[in-house]
């Protein structure tokens, strides 16, 4: 099995992206192989270049990499009550069958109260119109500042248990019946 991790803000210096590297070392841990997409590194133009069929290389070959993954991790900051504008460019920018299909584990991470509760729930519901089937169990990472090791370059204990959690459910799902 490949799995996609979506770090999904192209903000820098972001703790979404420190999350996700976190899950990257989790998954390889686990002995499964992961593909990171930053959305740090989508093309500075894709809104136009990628968006209505035209595709730049590197856009290429993400769809090919996702192409290629039967389960994807969205790792998701929270913006505004909800999730970021790049996320929906990006959802839109994809084609139809690259997403349909696909098993998907959410990840939402903030800085206030709910772990991005709300912007997780508009996703899913944009992913399950899409074609993806949406993994129940979310992980909300709510204050994730005060959850952060900065020294270890890892989460604190709490949430370290409340990704493998996550992980043991997404990744039991994905396994083929």
């Amino acid at each position: 099995m490949s799995v996609a991790i979506l770090s999904a803000t192209h903000r820098p210096e972001s703790y979404t992206r420190r999350v996700a590297l976190y899950i990257a070392r989790e998954i390889e841990q686990k002995g499964e192989t992961y593909h990171f997409i930053d959305f740090q590194t989508l093309p500075r133009d894709f809104l136009f270049s990628d968006l209505f069929g035209e595709r730049t290389d590197l856009f290429h070959s993400i769809i090919e990499t996702l192409n290629a993954c039967s389960t994807w991790v969205w790792v998701v900051p929270e913006y505004n009550g909800s999730f970021p504008g790049i996320v929906k460019v990006f959802i839109d920018a994809l084609p139809r069958e690259t997403l349909q299909g696909r098993l998907a584990g959410l990840v939402g991470v903030s800085d206030g109260r709910f772990g991005n509760l709300r912007g997780l729930e508009h996703l899913t519901g944009i992913l399950n119109y899409c074609g993806m089937t949406v993994v129940p169990f979310k992980a909300h990472l709510m204050h994730i500042r005060s959850h952060w090791d900065e020294t270890q370059g890892m989460l604190l204990p709490k949430y370290q248990e409340e990704i493998s959690r996550f992980l043991r459910v997404l990744l039991t799902q994905a396994q083929p019946a």
